[in-house]
């Protein structure tokens, strides 16, 4: 477990602070999230982030071994973990769970999950897949910057990875849902911005003006007021500026063929 806290970043203080808790019951909390993580549900955050460490370490680094997967790739997936604990805690332990259980990948500068898509929100009138349908799911990490190459070289490498690690898996298109694929962005970003060129690789299929993630992702918290938005950053400027006018922030659902990359 302290290994891995090195690896993936985590600071000497809370490393140390680690090393107060009792490994016994570490342990067994590993144990029951063999079959249910919300065991992690009343513990405290650095208790979760023990757990979360050991359960990576006992039961996820065996089967990167196992499928000769790159070492690399394994502590590029678990440091989402500290990204989270340090941002939020780990409330979201349900979402690191698909980190620890095999099914997502950070490759590069994106993760991909490996999808069964049973989304009954989505309109599958604009998609050109079904419900039930296996995709791969596009995730965009925080943490570093969206560069065109860097997104186009993970979207290339995830192809490869999964046709040699997963080629049980069957699956057609690469699936986004984001506020970075909101087609009225072009309202109030720059063409050349990095997320601009992000849309690039996606087919937008249809957006939706739900602004609950853009929001947090660009301001961190909601203001009752408009006016009261902080502009410390030119995007949450030129967004702010945006929503006065009268413009709402949105989602975006974008897919990629494979066979196009």
């Amino acid at each position: 477990m302290i290994e891995l806290a090195k690896d993936i970043g985590l600071s000497d203080e809370l490393i140390n602070k680690l090393k107060t808790l009792n490994s016994t019951d570490i342990q067994m909390l590993c144990e029951h999230c063999k079959s249910d993580f919300k065991v992690l549900k009343k513990q405290d955050e650095l208790t979760r982030l023990a757990v979360c460490l050991s359960y990576a370490k006992r039961n996820t680094l065996p089967r990167y071994i196992e499928k000769e997967i790159s070492h690399d790739i394994f502590i590029d997936t678990m440091s989402d973990i500290k990204i989270w604990y340090n941002n939020k805690g780990l409330k979201n332990y349900d979402w690191i769970e698909n980190h620890l259980n095999f099914k997502l990948f950070k490759i590069g500068r994106l993760q991909y999950q490996l999808y069964k898509c049973e989304d009954k929100k989505l309109n599958y009138d604009f998609l050109p897949f079904n419900f039930g349908d296996n995709l791969l799911y596009v995730h965009i990490p925080e943490g570093e910057k969206l560069i065109y190459k860097d997104c186009y070289y993970s979207l290339r490498e995830a192809k490869r990875f999964f046709g040699k690690y997963f080629n049980e898996f069957e699956y057609r298109y690469y699936f986004c849902e984001s506020w970075l694929l909101y087609r009225e962005n072009q309202l109030f970003m720059r063409p050349d911005s990095n997320i601009m060129q992000f849309q690039l690789f996606f087919d937008i299929v249809y957006s939706v003006p739900d602004d609950k993630q853009a929001i947090e992702r660009i301001f961190k918290k909601r203001q009752l007021i408009k006016s009261r938005y902080p502009e410390s950053t030119s995007l949450q400027k030129s967004a702010k500026e945006f929503m006065l006018r009268g413009g709402k922030l949105g989602m975006g659902i974008g897919i990629i063929d494979k066979v196009d990359l």
